[in-house]
């Protein structure tokens, strides 16, 4: 395998790698993982070498076409499937998926809260997941640059429509504070056993703007 093969993203996430280490996840194989937002299959290669059956859901095509591309032909790994799919109708057109491990990495800010929260219900009524899964989530704070940057359209929650520095233009913003995401994560999947983490580092953006990303990562067990 060579990572020059990859067509889109060659890595993946930093706080996904730790995720799976720390939870000793190198020492398991043939479990299931599902991922919401898996783009090429980045965070899921991870997975596949360690031998895990990978779903990754992501509504862009071309995202989707690399995948399959990079799980067949550069990483060959056994066993994924990939749904071109919008996120938000999965889990009731997909039910009892019953993944052993729940991904859910920057995509939620990218959602109205009411949506992320109903998400959050239909993944627990069309069983995304197992009782006891581990679960991750990464998502933006209200320390984020992205914070305030835009069109206010709710709590916390801002379009950018104007501007594309960070080449977003059209997209919503949602930020969100660790304490209500871990009270939403109790209320609606029954976290536990969990860990929040900070994740920030200067980013440079269009016309060498620098950046400030500020990412809340969140991870234990769900029931």
């Amino acid at each position: 395998m060579y990572i020059r093969d990859l067509k889109g993203l060659k890595f993946p996430d930093l706080a996904i790698i730790q995720f799976f280490f720390k939870n000793n996840l190198h020492q398991n194989s043939h479990k299931k993982v599902l991922e919401f937002g898996c783009s090429n299959g980045n965070n899921l290669s991870l997975f596949a070498n360690y031998d895990y059956e990978c779903i990754g859901v992501d509504f862009n095509p071309d995202n989707i076409k690399n995948a399959y591309y990079n799980f067949e032909n550069v990483i060959q790994a056994k066993q994924f499937q990939f749904f071109e799919e919008n996120i938000l109708n999965f889990c009731q057109k997909n039910p009892n998926i019953q993944a052993d491990i729940f991904l859910i990495p920057n995509i939620v800010n990218y959602l109205r809260r009411e949506d992320f929260l109903n998400l959050l219900k239909d993944c627990k009524k069309y069983q995304a997941y197992k009782d006891n899964a581990l679960f991750f989530l990464r998502t933006r704070s209200i320390k984020d640059f992205r914070y305030g940057f835009g069109e206010k359209i709710a709590h916390n929650t801002f379009k950018i429509t104007d501007d594309d520095t960070t080449g977003e233009l059209g997209c919503i913003n949602t930020l969100y504070q660790e304490y209500e995401l871990v009270e939403y994560l109790k209320e609606y999947l029954n976290l536990y056993d969990f860990k929040v983490l900070n994740y920030e580092a200067n980013n440079i953006m269009k016309n060498d703007i620098n950046i400030l990303d500020s990412d809340i990562v969140i991870y234990g067990k769900i029931k």
